[in-house]
Parts: structure tokens; C-alpha cells; sequence
């Protein structure tokens, strides 16, 4: 996960303000934040996840002798369907720092990272790959979509912050500035010409500066003088609707296994470069829409400096 990183930096963090607990107050509060959220995510599952393999090869078998030049060979289309299924919960984290802004306000800027991803169930298909009709393999796909988000807000508390126990609520505007969709298909051939080797293809594709807005209620309790848990919910909402753009292709097909259509479950579909998922009936694109709405719940375990 992206944030793993993030958050073990801050935890070092956290381990030299308690070495130095007793030097004098500054003001500035340290947070790791290990939470979950449900994004609201249906158009993109609904492209994206439904997208089928499909490509067109080259069949060489039962022909005539005097048959010569590859585009006599006739051509077979592929179609293979292995959904993958969408999550409904998921895990974030981050790092955030706050810093006095009057006796009830904080002001506060933070990192963090998301990611979900999905499996689908190996599923046998038959591949017609090398000019051979019947070649079975066994089909496994994979996604993978996240973000990284920087953030700045302001967190009022509804009374004084230095009580063991208090409630706040805070405003945020967020950017998500690193999104990337990475898909796996992977075919690992058990008869015919190909038995033992796999076909990989693997695409890539990113989105940037997508702005959101946050609204968010808490509750903090004090442990220790510097030492604080809190547990915070919030909802965060898009001013607009983003796109994936920009798709990167890697394979390991060769010349010989005779594919003539180069199967893409997605690519550029207008002069700005956003992409479009492969519609169900195999011809058709649709624009991948991306929308990340939707509630967070998160713990955060503070020290202030």
C-alpha cells in the first residue's frame, strides 16, 4: 500500500517527541491516520471491472498447400469474460500536522494514500493462439486502483482542546494528484501448441488533479499531556467528475502466436487522450468516469510538540 510508507515515517516522528516530551510546547501536533472508507466508485466498476478480453488471430490450420502470404489465413475473434468484483470497504492512511490557529482552531495539512483492488476467480478458456483453434488456458485476471492526496483544512473544537475528553469538527479542501488503474490478464496455456508457457498483458492508465472538498466531526480523548486518540468521520465530495487519460500497454504475445487485433479492454477514445472501457459487446467504448465521494472513518493517534 502506498501509505505504509507515510505512515511508518511518522511513527519516527512520534518516537522523538516522546524522547523529547518535556522540551516546551510549540504548537504543532503529529498524526498517523489508519482508516477505512466506501467511495462511491459505480460508474468505474461498471466499465472498468465488466470489460471484456477481446482480440482477433490468425488461423493457420487445415489449409491448402499453395495457400501463401498471411492475409490468406482466415481469422478467428476471441471474446473472454472474467468480471472482477468491486470492494465495498477499503483502506487509507497518511500523515497529518496541525498547528495552533487560536485557543479552539487548529489549521492542518496532511498526505495520504488509498487503494483498492480486485481478483477475479481463474476461469478456462479456450484461446486460439498460434494458428491453432483449440488451445485451452487458464485465464487470470487482476486491478488495481489507487490515489496519493495532499490536503489543507481547518479544525474548530467545540471546546477547549486541553480537556481529557472533547468533539470538533473540521473542513478541508483535498487534491488527488497520483491516480493510477493497473489490470493484469494473465493466460497460462495447459493444451495444445502453447501448453506451459503464459501470455501476459498488463495496462496502465492515470488520472491527476482531481479537487475535493471534506466535512468531518471527531472526537478526541487525551491519554496523557501530549498523548491523544481520536476516531473521526467524514464525508468528502467532488466539484467535478475526473477521467482516466493516457494508456500504456506491455505484453509478451510474439509474431508467431498470429494475433492480428491487439486486444485492449481499454484505450484513447478522443483527441484528449481520456480513456474508454471495452462495452460488453466487445466493440463499443465507453468513458471511464471517475468519482471518489463517499464516507471516511478514521483513527488518529496524535502527539503535539
Amino acid at each position: 500500500m502506498k501509505y505504509v510508507g507515510i505512515t511508518l515515517f511518522l511513527f519516527s516522528l512520534l518516537f522523538a517527541g516522546l524522547v523529547h516530551g518535556k522540551t516546551k510546547e510549540t504548537g504543532w501536533v503529529f498524526s498517523p491516520i489508519v482508516g477505512v472508507n466506501k467511495l462511491d466508485l459505480k460508474v468505474f466498476y461498471e466499465t472498468m471491472y465488466n470489460a471484456p478480453f477481446v482480440g482477433t488471430v490468425r488461423i493457420n490450420t487445415d489449409l491448402p498447400e499453395d495457400v501463401e502470404g498471411d492475409s490468406a489465413y482466415p481469422t478467428e475473434k476471441f471474446y473472454f469474460e472474467n468480471k472482477l468484483s468491486e470492494r465495498s470497504v477499503d483502506m487509507e492512511g497518511g500523515l497529518e500536522a496541525r498547528r495552533y490557529f487560536g485557543k479552539q482552531t487548529d489549521f492542518f495539512i496532511g498526505i495520504g494514500a488509498w487503494e483498492t483492488s480486485s481478483e477475479a476467480k481463474d476461469v478456462v478458456v479456450t484461446f486460439p493462439l498460434q494458428g491453432q483453434h483449440n488451445n485451452r488456458a487458464k485465464y487470470s485476471r487482476r486491478g488495481k486502483l489507487s490515489y496519493t492526496q495532499y490536503y489543507l483544512g481547518i479544525q474548530h473544537y467545540l471546546n477547549s482542546r486541553k480537556k481529557n475528553f472533547t468533539t470538533y469538527f473540521n473542513f478541508s479542501i483535498r487534491e488527488l494528484f497520483d491516480i493510477d488503474y493497473e489490470e493484469t490478464n494473465v493466460f497460462d496455456f495447459i493444451s495444445g501448441e502453447p501448453k506451459g508457457f503464459k501470455r501476459i498483458f498488463i495496462f496502465k492508465s492515470q488520472a491527476t488533479g482531481l479537487l475535493m472538498l471534506q466535512l468531518g466531526v471527531g472526537a478526541e480523548y487525551r491519554f496523557a499531556d501530549r498523548l491523544s486518540f481520536s476516531l473521526e468521520g467524514a464525508y468528502a465530495f467532488h466539484i467535478k467528475d475526473g477521467a482516466l487519460k493516457g494508456v500504456s500497454v506491455n505484453n509478451d504475445f510474439n509474431d508467431g502466436d498470429g494475433i492480428t487485433t491487439e486486444p485492449l479492454v481499454i484505450r484513447p477514445i478522443n483527441p484528449l487522450l481520456e480513456a474508454g472501457a471495452l462495452s460488453e459487446d466487445g466493440v463499443n467504448y465507453q468513458k471511464v468516469k471517475l468519482r471518489f465521494d463517499g464516507w471516511h472513518i478514521v483513527t488518529k493517534f496524535s502527539i503535539e510538540f
